[in-house]
């Protein structure tokens, strides 16, 4: 795959993973297969980013140009990208975690929970590949109100 376009993939896929994980809450098992489904798939696509950025590839990814001079956009850099790897790593292990504890816990609002943890991950993808500051901002906020609900689960 083009590494242009994994770029944007990478913040768009979890996305539509939270999409589905939604419209699957009805069915557990298989909510959380594709959550999980979707966090492995991620770790793989953004894994394929390695060896475009050794060979001193900088894929970049405009999404939009707000004000003149003013853009969201994202690129891959090195520190970005070891950022990616972790989070999208993590997320599998966290994932795995957090279905384990929900259903043992006999917790309300599953798909809520997932759901929000996947748009989070796509934050974070947003975050580790941001071009500048206005779209590191942006994500940044993004994680901070689809974490929210996470922290506050209970109440």
């Amino acid at each position: 795959m083009i590494p242009e376009v994994i770029v944007g993939v990478a913040v768009g896929l979890p996305l539509v993973g939270a999409f589905a994980i939604l419209a699957l809450g009805k069915w557990p098992n298989v909510r959380d297969t594709v959550g999980i489904g979707t966090a492995g798939i991620l770790f793989l696509l953004v894994l394929q980013l390695v060896g475009p950025i050794k060979d001193g590839l900088r894929p970049e990814h405009p999404i939009l140009e707000v004000l003149p001079g003013v853009s969201l956009g994202l690129k891959v850099e090195p520190m970005g990208l070891l950022f990616a790897l972790v989070a999208s790593f993590l997320w599998i292990v966290t994932g795995l975690y957090a279905v384990g504890y929900m259903r043992g816990h006999h917790e309300k609002n599953q798909t809520r929970f997932f759901a929000f943890f996947a748009i989070a991950i796509s934050a974070a993808m947003g975050v580790a590949f941001s071009a500048n500051l206005f779209t590191l901002f942006a994500f940044y906020e993004m994680i901070t109100l689809c974490t929210f609900p996470l922290v506050t689960h209970h109440g």
